[in-house]
């Protein structure tokens, strides 16, 4: 595999069949375009031992921490060969970085086989009416190290939140309003959201929570506030705050005096590492009851101790930090791969 200069294959047509097979573009003049586009993109390439393309990836840096994989595709001749699945491995070590694209149900298997996180994505104006899923292939060092930089938290509309910390039992109206609560931010940001996701303990059916829903959002760059925070506002949501050195973090909540729920909406850029440690943390207390009953106990002791230490002016922000131990070890345990 190596990489190519797009420009210096525009005719091959191993080249330009791959790329109807990615992208299925309308006509000569579409895959001109297609071809166009490509030129700004990096492209990588399997060859035969005589030369001849069999398979291409073209992607394009995301951030720090991630890459955008814009097309990929194997001539049909030397499918079921392992070709996607090494191409994509092959970015993924090379750049360090985790790999994201969007797909639809065609495609999806692939994805899931890989070992990608999956979330439905927005609908491409390409293909109205078409499902489609965000898949984003983890680069487990990343989710095992923090950023070094300061978080440089600075407070918008909201402040740092301090009470008692209550813990209730399981309630089935988590999810709905999470469904409430997500519908409104698909309304209102439409494409820009790349993902929205139900995360936190009010996500795990059984587990014992803060009545707080925690949402992750996905854009294309947290750092663009001007593309989605009007919008969010403007739905009635509060930009609480941001931490700009900690993956690009930003933290809105719904309007207290005309929302009965409490929630967290936590703002990511597509391809965070954060969004793949909720997720996948996620995933694993929903199905392991062991470190599900464990993480409860963590839960319940750490509200105990911030009792004791605080009283009734707890900060959410130190509860967090006794329970961060096992959250990190439990980390480890996911993420050492």
């Amino acid at each position: 595999m190596r990489h190519i200069n797009i420009k210096d294959y525009r005719n091959d047509p191993s080249v330009r069949q791959l790329l109807v097979l990615a992208a299925d573009p309308v006509g000569v003049q579409g895959l001109e375009d297609l071809l166009d586009e490509c030129q700004n993109l990096q492209v990588m390439a399997h060859f035969t031992e005589n030369g001849s393309i069999t398979a291409l990836a073209a992607y394009r840096p995301s951030d720090r921490y991630s890459l955008c994989l814009e097309y990929l595709a194997v001539l049909p001749e030397f499918q079921q060969r392992g070709l996607g699945r090494a191409l994509v491995e092959e970015l993924r070590g090379v750049h360090h970085k985790n790999v994201w694209a969007t797909t639809d149900d065609d495609a999806i298997d692939f994805y899931r086989s890989l070992g990608c996180v999956i979330s439905s994505g927005p609908e491409d104006p390409r293909w109205p009416g078409i499902s489609r899923y965000l898949c984003t292939l983890p680069y487990f060092p990343l989710l095992t190290s923090q950023p070094e930089e300061d978080p440089e938290y600075e407070a918008v509309n909201g402040q740092l939140m301090r009470g008692k910390i209550v813990l209730e039992d399981p309630s089935e109206n988590w999810p709905q309003e999470f469904t409430v609560l997500a519908e409104r931010i698909r309304t209102a940001l439409g494409p820009a959201a790349m993902a929205i996701e139900h995360t936190g303990s009010t996500s795990v059916p059984g587990l014992a929570a803060k009545p707080i829903i925690d949402i992750a959002l996905l854009v294309l760059d947290a750092n663009d506030e001007a593309s989605y925070v009007p919008a969010l506002e403007n739905a009635g949501l509060v930009f609480w705050h941001r931490e700009p050195g900690w993956y690009a973090h930003r933290m809105f909540k719904p309007r207290a005096e005309h929302d009965r729920m409490d929630a967290n909406i936590h703002v990511f850029s597509v391809g965070s590492p954060e969004y793949l440690r909720m997720m996948l943390f996620r995933e694993h207390l929903r199905t392991d009851a062991v470190d599900r009953r464990a993480y409860a106990r963590v839960k319940r002791q750490a509200a105990a101790q911030l009792l004791r230490e605080q009283g009734e002016d707890g900060l959410v922000m130190d509860y967090n930090r006794v329970k961060e131990p096992f959250i990190l070890q439990l980390h480890q345990k996911l993420f050492s791969k």
